[in-house]
């Protein structure tokens, strides 16, 4: 209902997540050097140009890889999924962009990257983050990766891309918990849920109806929506 204060206790959940986010955007910003399919799991160590600089202070491991447009994308990590790259153009390739999600103490494994293929490559690379899932986005830009400005939070556990407009585009799709009602963080991860449905510029475009669990959604965890199930956000 309008004017309703949120839970204390989501408000502060909520506050500590965005803080902790900044910092991630932060700390990668100073480290940066350069209809959804699962790619392909990996496990090969990298021995060209990302191995020298290494991963997190040992050579980087191929965790998961796709081809976009014919061009390879590689999500590369060290042993432990704390350290991640995301590489394009094969082993010979400089052109890498950091994960930034890692900072906020995410573990990358084999589930993390998914690509779309249009004119414009796009992939997204997730993980789970505090029960949940976190993700950050990438947008081929030129001959780089231009990486979103914000990372994604799922209480609920999914995020993937799907053209949920019909629009061409990919959209980013967050499934959360709504907690309006919810006294603590407990009961809002027992709420009934929603989707969320972002465009690649970071701004919501609308949601779904709530479902009384997340399976109820079309695809669960790949969440597939159409286009008449996405409206206005109450």
């Amino acid at each position: 209902m309008a004017g309703t204060p949120a839970p204390r206790a989501v408000v502060l959940t909520t506050a500590l997540s965005f803080a902790v986010a900044v910092c991630a955007l932060v700390t990668a910003a100073v480290l940066r050097t350069g209809d959804s399919a699962p790619a392909s799991a990996g496990g090969a160590v990298n021995t060209a140009a990302e191995s020298r600089s290494g991963c997190g202070g040992e050579p980087c491991r191929v965790l998961a890889s796709a081809t976009v447009n014919g061009m390879p994308v590689e999500l590369l990590a060290d042993s432990r999924g704390g350290t991640g790259r995301l590489r394009a153009g094969g082993p010979s390739s400089g052109t890498t962009a950091e994960t930034t999600i890692t900072g906020m103490g995410v573990r990358l494994n084999h589930d993390s990257l998914r690509c779309v293929e249009i004119a414009t490559p796009v992939c997204l690379v997730r993980g789970p983050h505090d029960g949940g899932m976190a993700g950050e986005l990438h947008i081929w830009r030129g001959d780089g990766w231009a990486s979103a400005e914000r990372p994604y939070f799922s209480d609920a556990g999914s995020i993937t891309l799907d053209d949920a407009a019909a629009d061409a585009a990919p959209e980013v799709i967050v499934v959360r918990h709504e907690c309006g009602r919810a006294d603590d963080v407990s009961q809002c991860r027992r709420a009934p849920v929603l989707a969320e449905v972002y465009d690649l510029r970071g701004r919501l475009v609308g949601c779904t109806a709530g479902f009384d669990s997340p399976g109820q959604l079309r695809g669960w965890p790949e969440v597939d929506l159409a286009a008449d199930e996405v409206g206005s956000c109450s």
